[in-house]
């Protein structure tokens, strides 16, 4: 049998009319994990408004002066 419920104020909460039976012994894993990597990715690539739109082509003409392309 597999139940997938949330943690509610640090207890688990499973849908409405599932039934275990007394003295049944249950598994918890965790389903979504946050990986620190892809948190921190997530955090740099969101959009810039205040970049110009080319400033990924041209980065090197807004920080150095270079021509643009």
């Amino acid at each position: 049998m597999s139940v997938t419920g949330k943690i509610v104020n640090g207890a688990v909460v499973l849908p409405p009319g599932t039934k275990l039976p007394e003295g049944a012994e249950v598994k918890i894993e965790t389903i979504a994990t946050e990986d620190p990597f892809l948190a921190a990715v997530e955090r740099l690539a969101k959009p810039r408004p205040h970049l110009p739109k080319d400033y990924a082509l041209n980065h090197g003409h807004y920080l150095r002066g270079e021509p643009k392309k």
